[in-house]
């Protein structure tokens, strides 16, 4: 009985261990994400790719340029990002995306486990990523952020 009781955990750890995801440190991801990028027939040039911590947890940004503000380079870039965050060795709470043109950079922001759930597990649609994850206007400041006063404060 023993043996049968043992047999079955080992059984159970393997099948444990060959469904689990792979996950990588903060370099890796940038290499793979910058390989990816670069295999997508006209995707615009990677000006940097940059994963940092801020109040409300890891972020994953990417930078690019191109010379015309094109959605379709949005949705795949935030397509590749879900792609290659999902493997990330901690958590990523969001992707942004700066897109560089000859105007002025627009940015993008959305929630990760919304583009996860919309890119890849297919739970939400892209209306309601759309609606409820996508932001555009992240780099748009207030002006109380960067008066003198509060940088007296710090």
């Amino acid at each position: 009985m023993r043996m049968i009781f043992i047999y079955i955990l080992m059984i159970l750890l393997f099948v444990d261990i060959g469904n689990s995801k792979p996950i990588y440190d903060a370099t890796q991801l940038r290499s793979i994400l910058n390989s990816y990028c670069r295999m997508i027939p006209e995707f615009p040039e990677i000006l940097g790719i940059h994963i940092y911590d801020n109040k409300e947890g890891k972020v994953l940004q990417l930078e690019l340029e191109s010379m015309d503000k094109k959605p379709e380079f949005i949705i795949l870039a935030m397509n590749s990002m879900a792609k290659i965050g999902q493997y990330s060795k901690t958590p990523i709470n969001s992707f942004i995306i700066i897109n560089h043109t000859s105007d002025a950079p627009d940015s993008y922001e959305s929630n990760a486990d919304c583009a996860i759930r919309y890119f890849i597990k297919k739970e939400i649609t892209k209306r309601n990523w759309m609606k409820d994850c996508l932001s555009n206007s992240i780099t748009q400041k207030k002006i109380e952020n960067w008066s003198e006063l509060n940088l007296k404060k710090k």
